[in-house]
């Protein structure tokens, strides 16, 4: 939700004032979505929010079918895998630009935390 909601501002889709977005997250001011038009802020020419709103929608699903033992759970872990090498390139970026966007670091620390609630079931 929090991906989806900062491209739909940045895109100017949604405005800043979203109700259902807690007030700790909404975005005040072009800071935040600025990163977009910086060197950190696209994949593969697409901006990071678009692309994370779909990963997050996919990741999502595998894991509820991978939770059902319809897939292996090794693709969603490993799924997350790859968004920490990638978060962590985009943190780096965060730095750098000197950029506080607690959506950004919102949604790390949720990629980081669903990554290591996947590892005792890689284990297991």
């Amino acid at each position: 939700m929090l991906s989806i909601y900062f491209y739909g501002v940045y895109s100017k889709i949604l405005s800043y004032d979203q109700k259902i977005i807690p007030k700790f997250f909404q975005l005040s001011n072009g800071e935040c979505t600025s990163i977009i038009d910086s060197s950190y802020g696209r994949l593969a020419g697409a901006p990071n929010a678009l692309v994370g709103s779909i990963y997050l929608v996919i990741h999502a699903v595998l894991l509820i079918v991978a939770g059902y033992k319809i897939i292996n759970q090794i693709i969603p872990f490993f799924l997350s895998l790859a968004s920490l090498v990638v978060g962590i390139y985009l943190i780096y970026g965060l730095i750098k630009l000197k950029i506080k966007c607690r959506i950004c670091i919102s949604v790390h620390v949720i990629n980081f935390t669903v990554f290591l609630l996947q590892i005792p079931l890689i284990v297991i």
